[in-house]
C-alpha cells in the first residue's frame, strides 16, 4: 500500500469494476426486467429476467432487435412512442407505464401481459433510456376475474353482501348499493366494504323486540363458524309508503376461503299471494261454517225455545210471588235463580253460534282436542236430539294437547258429525248412533267419527273430497272438501273406509310438542 490509500480504492479501480460485476449480477438475479433501448425501439442491453419474459434465446440474439415481432402491429407503435418520449424524458412515459400484449412461442395463450417503466438513460443524451418490465398476466387475470365474479354479483336481484371470516363485508353487488341509495343510507352503508355486518346486527338488536336482528347475527355466525350448512330468515321491512317482506339466505364461502355470502330476496309479491290465498280459504271455511249453521238452524231455534219458554214462565212466576202479602223472599229469589239459570243456558248457545260463525285470523295455539270435541258436540246435540241420533264420546283420560286452530278444528268435526247425521236420517237406519273416538298414536293423534248409516258407494269414494261433490240435495259439497283443506293445512290427512254398519271417517293431527315455537 503507497500513500496510505488501499489498492484499488482509487476512482475507476478494479473496486469499481467489482461492484459493477455486483451489480450486473442482481439484475440478473432479479425476477424483473431490465433494458436499455435506443429511440429507434432497439435493445442495447438486457438482464436475463429480461430474456426470459420475452420469450427466452441468448443477450446476443437480442441486442440490436427490436420488439415489434413480438408486438401486434398497434401496439408496436404505441410501445416505440412509449420508449422516444421515454429517451427524450417528455409525454407521459414518465408518469405512466406501458401495458402490452407480447407473443410468446409456447406460452399458455399464445401472450404474456408485460408492463414497461421507462426512464432517461443518464448518458444517453436523450437518444436512450433505461426500461424496467415485468409480467402481469396473472394479476390482471385475477383482476379481470375479480370483475367477471362482480358482474355476476350485479346481474343477481337479491341485495348480496360477501363477509369474510370475521364477518366483515369484502364485496357488495349493485341491488344491495341501489336498496340503500332508494332507502336513504350512508355512503359507508352504500358501499358496504370494511362493515362488520354482524356487529351492524347486535347494534340494531336493543331496537328489535322480535329479535329478528339478533337471530340473524346468531346465524351468520354459526353458518362462518361451520355449525350450520344454512341459515334463512324471513323478515318485514316495512315502511310509510309500502309493506315489504325480505328472505335473507346465508351460505358458507367454502373452508378454504371461510365467510360467507348474505343474499337479501324481496319475496313480497309471495308474501301478498299468500296472504291473499289465506283470505281466500278464510272467506271459503267461512262459507263452511254458515252452510253448516243452516243444517243446525231448526234444532237451535228449537233449543233456544225451551230455555226462554221457561225464562218466561219463570219470570210469571215471580211477578205472581211478588204481588203476594206477605212476601216469601225465599220463594222468589229461589224462581228469579231459576230464571237467570234458563237465560244464561240460552245466552251460551247464542255465543257458541256467534263464535263459531265469526270471521278470524287463522293463528294456531295448543289446545285440548276433548275439548274441542265437546264443544263441536255440544254445537250439534240439538240436531241430533232433533233427529233421534245417539253421540258416544269415547275421550282419552289424559289430556291430548294438539298446536290447531280450535275454531277450524270444530269445524271440522261439524262438518262430519253433520254429515254423520243427515246419512242416518236420509236412509232412516234403525241403528242411530254416532261414535267419535280419539287414540294417541307416536307423534300424532287419531280422530275417528263412525256412523251407522247406509255407507258409502265404492263408485264415490275417490271423489268424496272433491269441491262440488255431494249426494244431499240441499248441500253445496265443501263441508269434505273444506275439512280435507283444514286437516292438511295443520300438518295431517283425512282419510274414509267402509265400516261394518255404516261409514267411518278419520283424521290425524300432530301432537304438540313443548319445543315448538310459540
Amino acid at each position: 500500500m503507497a500513500g496510505g490509500r488501499p489498492e484499488g480504492g482509487a476512482s475507476g479501480g478494479p473496486g469499481v469494476e467489482s461492484h459493477k460485476d455486483l451489480f450486473t449480477q442482481l439484475c440478473d438475479w432479479s425476477p424483473i426486467g431490465y433494458a436499455v433501448f435506443d429511440i429507434d425501439g432497439r435493445l442495447i442491453e438486457l438482464n436475463e429476467a429480461g430474456v426470459r419474459l420475452l420469450g427466452g434465446g441468448s443477450r446476443s440474439e437480442w441486442v440490436g432487435q427490436s420488439l415489434g415481432p413480438l408486438l401486434d402491429p398497434t401496439q408496436s407503435e404505441r410501445v416505440l412512442r412509449h420508449l422516444q418520449e421515454a429517451c427524450d424524458g417528455t409525454g407521459e412515459a414518465r408518469e405512466h407505464p406501458c401495458i402490452v400484449n407480447v407473443f410468446v412461442p409456447g406460452e399458455q395463450g399464445g401472450s404474456r401481459r408485460l408492463q414497461f417503466f421507462s426512464r432517461p438513460h443518464p448518458t444517453g443524451g436523450g437518444r436512450l433510456c433505461l426500461t424496467a418490465f415485468q409480467d402481469i398476466s396473472a394479476e390482471v387475470q385475477r383482476r379481470e376475474s375479480e370483475r367477471q365474479r362482480q358482474a355476476v354479483l350485479d346481474a343477481l336481484s337479491a341485495q348480496i353482501a360477501v363477509l369474510d371470516a370475521t364477518g366483515r363485508i369484502i364485496a357488495v353487488n349493485e341491488a344491495w348499493r341501489r336498496f340503500a341509495r332508494g332507502n336513504g343510507a350512508s355512503s359507508e352503508l352504500e358501499s358496504g366494504i370494511g362493515l362488520n355486518y354482524i356487529d351492524a346486527c347486535c347494534d340494531v338488536s336493543a331496537e328489535d323486540p322480535d329479535r329478528l336482528a339478533q337471530r340473524s347475527a346468531e346465524g351468520i355466525r354459526a353458518v362462518i363458524n361451520g355449525d350450520a350448512p344454512l341459515f334463512t330468515l324471513e323478515y318485514p321491512c316495512h315502511s310509510a309508503q309500502s309493506q315489504r317482506w325480505f328472505l335473507m339466505s346465508v351460505t358458507p364461502l367454502g373452508r378454504d376461503f371461510g365467510g360467507a355470502v348474505v343474499a337479501h330476496m324481496d319475496i313480497s309479491e309471495r308474501v301478498h299471494a299468500e296472504q291473499a290465498s289465506r283470505r281466500r280459504r278464510e272467506e271459503v271455511a267461512h262459507a263452511s261454517r254458515l252452510s253448516s249453521v243452516t243444517v243446525l238452524a231448526a234444532s237451535l231455534v228449537h233449543e233456544l225455545s225451551q230455555p226462554l219458554a221457561a225464562a218466561q214462565l219463570y219470570s210469571e212466576a215471580a211477578a205472581t210471588l211478588g204481588r203476594q202479602e206477605p212476601l216469601d223472599n225465599a220463594h222468589l229469589l229461589s224462581v228469579v235463580g231459576d230464571m237467570r239459570g234458563q237465560v244464561d243456558r240460552a245466552t251460551r248457545i247464542v255465543d257458541q253460534l256467534r263464535r263459531f260463525m265469526r270471521r278470524g285470523e287463522i293463528k294456531k295455539e295448543p289446545s285440548r282436542l276433548e275439548e274441542r270435541v265437546l264443544e263441536a258436540a255440544a254445537l250439534v246435540a240439538p240436531l241430533a236430539r232433533r233427529k233421534r241420533v245417539r253421540l258416544k264420546l269415547d275421550l282419552s283420560s289424559e289430556p291430548v294437547i294438539v298446536r290447531v286452530n280450535p275454531l277450524q278444528i270444530e269445524q271440522v268435526l261439524v262438518n262430519l258429525l253433520c254429515n254423520a247425521i243427515e246419512a242416518i236420517e236420509l236412509a232412516d237406519s234403525p241403528v242411530r248412533n254416532i261414535r267419535v273416538e280419539l287414540e294417541r298414536l307416536a307423534e300424532q293423534v287419531r280422530v275417528t267419527v263412525a256412523d251407522t248409516g247406509p255407507g258409502l258407494d265404492p263408485e264415490w269414494l275417490p271423489r268424496i273430497f272433491e269441491v262440488w261433490e255431494t249426494r244431499k240435495e240441499s248441500g253445496m259439497g265443501m263441508g269434505l272438501a273444506i275439512s280435507r283443506t283444514i286437516v292438511e293445512a295443520h300438518g295431517g290427512r283425512i282419510w274414509v273406509e267402509p265400516g261394518a254398519n255404516g261409514a267411518v271417517l278419520h283424521f290425524t293431527l300432530p301432537l304438540h310438542d313443548e319445543g315448538d315455537p310459540a
